[in-house]
């Protein structure tokens, strides 16, 4: 009886020791509000990669982009945010009349030599 009780307390021990170890992280993340940032950052890299890897000449608008690369799922204005914050690092460049609206700029990546 008393060996029974032993193992039992033994192996909640372990099983608490391995679930905190493999939970801590990912738990961590979500309450310094990092889980939110790496998302953030996920996609300013689709978007910069997209930019980057378009093989025509031609400059795609901000709603051009929220449709290709997030087929849609984002909105326009989330899309401009994450590109205004890749054109601050000045990776890319906005190419806008003063008439047009952030919805109809044109993205064009800059080569770094």
């Amino acid at each position: 009886m008393f060996m029974e009780v032993v193992l039992y307390d033994l192996f909640l021990v372990i099983f608490g020791i391995i679930l905190g170890v493999i939970v801590s992280d990912p738990l961590k993340k979500i309450i310094t509000g990092k889980y939110k940032e790496e998302m953030r950052q996920k996609k300013r890299v689709k978007l910069l990669l997209y930019i980057r890897e378009n093989k025509t000449n031609v400059a795609s608008t901000t709603e051009e982009l929220a449709e290709r690369v997030f087929a849609g799922k984002l909105d326009i204005n989330t899309v401009n945010k994450l590109l205004k914050e890749i054109e601050e690092i000045g990776l890319i460049k906005a190419i806008t009349n003063k008439e047009q609206n952030a919805s109809k700029a044109k993205w064009l990546y800059l080569k770094k030599q």
